[in-house]
């Protein structure tokens, strides 16, 4: 969810005091998202917040928006670039138990935002549920998964969506359910609000097939990403009929490298932090690259690296 507006009334910068001050939640100042993302570049947030269940939620985002204080809410970090000034807002993370749950009941699985995705598929697996074993290589939560609709050769996770549990600017809760919740090719229509969670329908199958599908699944996506380091993210999203990374590498931009950024060459539609890499680095080598294939083939690359 994303929440915009004028500049908070009130600030730490400002002030010892912050407008969370009296709402029973902790909160942190100047906290360093670089800690929290795989880039592991960019500033500091203004305030950040892992608050230990719903309710705790509800108020921090009924006050930021009572505040006009922007909020954002981070999930697993795999696909984030945040800025090196930082975010003036507010940032959650659903890593509290409470946003984690995993719970069985078949044939569904009802899953909170916080878990991460393959410890789901991991656990419909086990019970011998099928429909989620070919996202076994999708890094993330839940959350995250839902709202950027991953998939892969397999299908997206959309397509397995009975329900979906979220929050609204002013702390409500709903309960959404298709068609009110759409998905299309990593897009949803999840981006106005909080998810909290979802409950997926899949189908009985053996558990040891599934198994040895998600393994092999596994071992292919391993495969196609970078490995030996954490420090990477995917710049683009495959458009229809064929690979961003095909793209990349007909445009002549596998060896582009911009300060500490690089694309990874084995892998083209990855870029590398090196050691001493800013998050501009980042940011002018992904949209170099996009140029690159735009000029050089005419095609338009749509980010899939979320640039804050």
């Amino acid at each position: 969810m994303k929440q915009s507006g004028r500049t908070p009334r009130r600030t730490a910068a400002a002030s010892d005091e912050t407008p969370f001050d009296d709402l029973g939640v902790a909160v942190s100042r100047a906290e360093p998202l670089s800690h929290h993302t795989w880039l592991g570049v960019g500033g500091d947030a203004a305030f950040f917040c892992e608050p230990v269940d719903a309710d705790a939620l509800a108020r921090i985002v009924s006050r930021c928006q009572a505040e006009a204080v922007p909020l954002r809410i981070l999930g697993g970090g795999s696909n984030v670039l945040v800025p090196t000034a930082g975010f003036a807002g507010m940032i959650v993370r659903l890593s509290a138990p409470a946003f984690c749950g995993i719970d069985v009941r078949r044939p569904s699985i009802v899953a909170g935002a916080g878990a991460k995705l393959v410890h789901v598929v991991s656990a419909a697996v086990q019970a011998g549920l099928a429909g989620l074993e070919t996202l076994v290589d999708v890094p993330g939560t839940v959350g995250g998964a839902l709202v950027g609709n991953a998939g892969g050769r397999g299908g997206d996770i959309g397509q397995r969506v009975r329900e979906v549990t979220v929050m609204l600017g002013d702390g409500t809760v709903e309960r959404r359910s298709p068609p009110d919740v759409a998905f299309q090719a990593r897009w949803s229509n999840l981006d106005d609000c909080i998810v909290l969670g979802c409950r997926l329908d899949l189908e009985e199958e053996g558990a040891e097939l599934l198994t040895k599908r998600m393994q092999r699944q596994w071992i292919v996506g391993r495969a196609e990403q970078p490995g030996g380091t954490r420090t990477v993210a995917m710049m683009f999203k495959d458009p229809l009929g064929t690979t961003a990374e095909s793209l990349v590498v007909q445009a002549g931009a596998r060896d582009l490298r911009v300060g500490g950024a690089a694309v990874y060459g084995p892998h083209a539609n990855y870029v590398v932090a090196g050691p001493h890499c800013s998050s501009d680095d980042i940011r002018a080598l992904v949209e170099q690259v996009r140029a690159a294939v735009r000029d050089r083939l005419g095609v338009e690359l749509s980010p899939q690296i979320e640039v804050w």
